[in-house]
């Protein structure tokens, strides 16, 4: 069995990363990064591929997209993947470095939608953090939405969803 273990050569740091995956030029996953750095990244994902799998990523993080080729280095099936930085760009890794130093200077985790996500509100009864209630009549249509966008963009927000359910009410 091939040695696949990678030693981290810089500290991980939290994160919410929209990530697409790609074998072959094909889509064939999607997830969330929950942790990353110069050197790789962890993604949480249900179709977790095999250890020594290379496949390009495409990480939507604090409203860049990144293309790094990677390779699976830990696996957890139907949980999510480790992932080792093969293949980054000088462009993409000036992006990721700025992220990451950003995120250690200001102690907040870099995020898929940074410059969407909304405000968290002082009162609860402010909008937004309400609770997203779906009526039986309305699910079929607010879910066939979700899937059209889940698969136009390999994830939904927060937000989108909420605005997909207002739409159908």
């Amino acid at each position: 069995m091939a040695d696949y273990s990678v030693d981290r050569a810089f500290p991980r740091r939290p994160c919410a990363a929209a990530v697409e995956v790609f074998q072959d030029g094909k889509h064939c996953a999607w997830g969330e990064a929950n942790d990353i750095s110069r050197s790789g990244c962890y993604i949480e994902t249900v179709t977790a591929l095999p250890l020594g799998t290379e496949v390009e990523l495409r990480l939507t993080i604090a409203g860049v997209s990144l293309e790094i080729g990677a390779r699976v280095v830990w696996t957890t099936p139907q949980v999510g993947m480790g992932m080792f930085f093969q293949k980054v760009s000088l462009e993409a890794e000036r992006h990721l470095s700025q992220i990451l130093e950003g995120a250690a200077a200001t102690g907040h985790p870099p995020v898929a939608q940074q410059a969407e996500a909304p405000q968290q509100p002082a009162n609860p009864q402010q909008p937004g953090s309400a609770k997203v209630r779906i009526t039986r009549e309305a699910a079929p249509e607010i879910l066939s939405k979700i899937i059209v966008r889940v698969n136009e963009k390999g994830v939904l927000t927060r937000q989108e969803l909420i605005e997909i359910v207002k739409a159908s009410q």
